[in-house]
């Protein structure tokens, strides 16, 4: 995963922690509880940040999957064909082999 990808999420984590420190100091003029406000902030940021990611990631091991089921199911159609064919040739020549007999 690239960090260019998580960029505007980082920036809003950023202003979600700024506004809340302006805020709490506007409200309560007090260091430690700013503090603490800040550091609950980010860390709820944190949290959605480590879900974003992880969901992207399960989105990409999904295409993966995806791509994978589909190359499987083309290989066992062409297999399912090619079966068929000799199956056909089987009941094809067994016919043959029938009216050969009949005319005999």
């Amino acid at each position: 995963m690239n960090v260019r990808d998580i960029i505007p999420e980082i920036l809003l984590i950023l202003l979600m922690a700024v506004s809340a420190i302006v805020v709490v100091s506007r409200l309560w003029q007090d260091a430690i509880i700013s503090v603490g406000i800040l550091l609950l902030i980010l860390a709820f940021g944190g949290l959605i940040l480590q879900v974003l990611i992880r969901l992207r990631r399960l989105e990409e091991q999904a295409i993966q999957r995806e791509r994978m089921l589909r190359s499987n199911l083309e290989d066992l159609g062409r297999q399912l064909i090619a079966k068929q064919d000799l199956t056909s040739q089987t009941v094809i020549e067994a016919v043959e082999s029938i009216k050969m007999r009949m005319y005999r």
